[in-house]
């Protein structure tokens, strides 16, 4: 039977409902950030469900970190787009991103007690929860991507950059100087006859999401120029969502900026929504949701949720887009004789960044000396050694912190 062609792949809604309701779980479990949610969905997709090859999984991940936008949320969509298609990339979009917006827009509700929300004892066993599940992916991803001395340098120059310098440009300038060190580096990586077997979108789907990406940027600037404080929000969220590369730690404090100096939200109620989007599941983007919930509050119920997804998709759209419009091009790239060994630097790279994410900001934020952090990445890792579901590991971590903490 003749290969099928990538760029033309088959779909039904069937299969597009199994990545929304696979995502939908995900968006529910995926405490940590990106950082968790790359581990996750590595642990998840690929060596438990096989949705994908590791070879596809790590060139869509070097594309997510390498583009503007969210980076995790643009992994899950390419994820989608490989089970099936358009319709599987944007169920696997909504379903990670719904809990955390739904979370983020009944917030608003509670603004007084968003900022007090990550001093509550269960939140603490989240929080621990998340470093183990980071550091259970983490050596797993070790074992598969740093291989060799070669790569393991790669891998510990990534950590070492990414604590010694927090600068926004520093992940894909990782990612550019890894794609070449794997060149010399790694060349037990051999090259391969085929490119990474990826699903791609068509010629006519990529033009136009290139014409979209180019309108809805365009019109952020008319957007921005009106006396409207709700267009003036969504013009901030479309330029933050195109242009900052480095992912929700990036973009948050990029939008304090944007968003508080301009007067577009009081500083305490964004403060709230920022320390509440570090504590719920999913994207650190649903910050959008909270900054759109409260610009709809005096509306109503029917307002508020209007401006939350009117929001949230004004922060992520831009960059799904871009991925649209990327990855033929990022697909051809990998027919290159070098591209194996390039790929094994990236992989490698992006195991130090990791590791550096885990070591800060997420296990320097933990309380280590306490009676919740230490029980609660144990019980991570005995969980993953035992194969226990990871939700059910979770919320014997929040108990745990309920019971114990303050």
């Amino acid at each position: 039977m003749a290969p099928t062609d990538p760029a033309t792949p088959t779909s039904d809604a069937r299969t597009a409902l199994g990545v929304l309701g696979r995502f939908l779980v995900l968006g529910c479990i995926g405490f940590g950030g990106p950082t968790a949610h790359i581990a996750l969905f590595e642990r998840e997709l690929v060596v438990r469900r096989r949705w994908l090859e590791p070879r596809a999984f790590a060139s869509l991940l070097a594309l997510s970190i390498a583009l503007p936008g969210p980076s995790s949320s643009q992994l899950a969509f390419a994820i989608g787009h490989q089970r099936a298609c358009l319709p599987g990339a944007v169920a696997a979009a909504v379903g990670f991103t719904l809990p955390s917006m739904l979370i983020m827009t009944g917030a608003v509700l509670g603004l007084s007690h968003a900022a007090d929300a990550r001093s509550a004892g269960w939140m603490l066993g989240l929080h621990a929860a998340a470093a183990g599940v980071v550091m259970v992916a983490i050596i797993a991803m070790a074992r598969s991507h740093v291989i060799g001395p070669g790569r393991s340098a790669i891998a510990v120059m990534a950590t070492i950059a990414a604590l010694a310098c927090h600068a926004p440009w520093l992940p894909i300038a990782t990612i550019a100087v890894a794609a070449c060190l794997g060149l010399l580096l790694a060349p037990d990586a051999r090259p391969q006859d085929q490119a990474p077997p990826l699903r791609l979108p068509s010629r006519a789907s990529t033009m136009t999401a290139g014409v979209l990406l180019v309108s809805l940027i365009a019109g952020s600037f008319v957007l921005a120029a009106m006396p409207d404080r709700g267009a003036r929000l969504v013009a901030a969220l479309i330029q933050a969502g195109s242009l900052v590369i480095g992912g929700g730690h990036v973009v948050l404090p990029l939008l304090e900026r944007s968003v508080v100096d301009a007067g577009l939200l009081d500083q305490s109620l964004f403060a709230g929504g920022y320390a509440l989007t570090q504590a719920v599941p999913g994207p650190l983007f649903s910050i959008a949701s909270f900054l759109g919930a409260t610009h709809g509050l005096p509306g109503g119920s029917a307002s508020l949720l209007a401006w939350s997804a009117a929001c949230t998709v004004a922060l992520m759209l831009p960059g799904m887009l871009m991925l649209l419009v990327a990855m033929r091009g990022w697909h051809g790239l990998a027919t290159w004789s070098g591209a194996a060994r390039s790929l094994a630097g990236i992989a490698a790279a992006v195991t130090g960044l990791l590791a550096a994410a885990w070591i800060d900001p997420i296990a320097t934020t933990l309380d280590w000396r306490g009676a919740v952090t230490i029980p609660c990445v144990l019980i991570i890792v005995a969980s993953a050694r035992l194969r226990v579901p990871i939700p059910i590991a979770i919320a014997l971590c929040a108990g745990w912190g309920w019971l114990l903490g303050p």
